[in-house]
């Protein structure tokens, strides 16, 4: 497991000079970004900045670009008909044969295969399709440091980067913190430049009478009971549990929703881990 500085926090001098340079980035995936681009945003040199940065986020400014590329390039090749060349492009890679390494040595497989897997999978009968759920009911609501995100929900990656900067470590005793994301529209419904999401994580107690910087705020993940569904694999994939979840087994209970929206935490961390060993679990509100 990647080691993380213990010096971020609200009150870090470094918090802001990050946050510009991961606002930079995420605007500017789809052409190249340079090291010295990035230090000038975060108001620092080259030099010291690429230490800066991989200390508070636990990985370098590479590795950080090609996740965040690969991603993406995974939910369009989930259930989309782009050309693997215009989906390499777009990931950065001047040929497809780049592309295919990179992707395979991350999603343990080409991306010709992830296509077909999953479009495979979205034409089978609901009732062949099985998932373990369990109730979990939680007794009072869980307070959670928030940033909120408009767009995609395949880009809330850039709340949780803001989260990262502001909430890397936790002292020694400290319990580790919970990561949770919140989805408070249906894509189906809401064009995906005004979904909204919410990234949220727990802090140690002794946070919790800090002022926070503008952009982040307080807020819980509600009591109540919930049905819940690990998954396993890529984040891109997750669309799909989900709507087993509604379409299949809701029907079937006999159990009438809640009002909270939906509900994901992140069992373990993508700084740590491929996308086929991410673990997910989703929460579904229940009355």
């Amino acid at each position: 497991m990647r080691t993380l500085y213990r010096n971020g926090g609200p009150d870090s001098p470094y918090l802001w000079r990050m946050l510009r340079a991961l606002n930079y980035l995420w605007r500017h995936l789809d052409g190249p970004v340079p090291l010295e681009r990035l230090a000038e945003e975060a108001c620092l040199s080259p030099f010291h900045f690429h230490r800066v940065y991989r200390g508070l986020m636990a990985e370098t400014v590479g590795e950080t670009r090609q996740r965040l590329l690969l991603h993406r390039a995974a939910g369009q090749l989930n259930g989309g008909s782009q050309p693997l060349s215009r989906v390499a492009a777009r990931a950065g890679y001047g040929g497809t044969a780049a592309f295919v390494r990179a992707f395979a040595r991350a999603y343990g497989e080409s991306p010709g295969r992830y296509r077909q897997r999953r479009a495979f999978i979205s034409r089978q009968d609901w009732e062949t399709v099985m998932h373990e759920v369990t109730l979990l009911k939680q007794d009072k609501g869980l307070r959670v440091l928030m940033r909120r995100h408009i767009g995609s929900y395949m880009e809330i990656g850039q709340a949780f980067g803001a989260l990262q900067a502001i909430s890397p470590g936790c002292a020694a005793g400290d319990a580790p913190g919970r990561t949770f994301g919140m989805y408070l529209d249906d894509t189906e419904q809401t064009e995906e430049a005004k979904l909204r999401s919410i990234a949220c994580v727990t802090v140690p107690d002794s946070w919790q009478d800090r002022m926070l910087p503008d952009g982040f705020e307080w807020g819980e993940i509600p009591a109540g009971e919930y049905a819940c569904v690990t998954h396993l694999g890529p984040y891109a994939e997750l669309s799909t549990a989900w709507s087993w979840l509604y379409r299949h087994w809701l029907p079937g209970s006999g159990r009438a929703l809640g009002e909270v929206p939906c509900v994901e935490e992140y069992l373990n961390s993508p700084y740590d881990n491929p996308p086929t060993a991410l673990r997910t679990r989703l929460m579904l509100s229940l009355a």
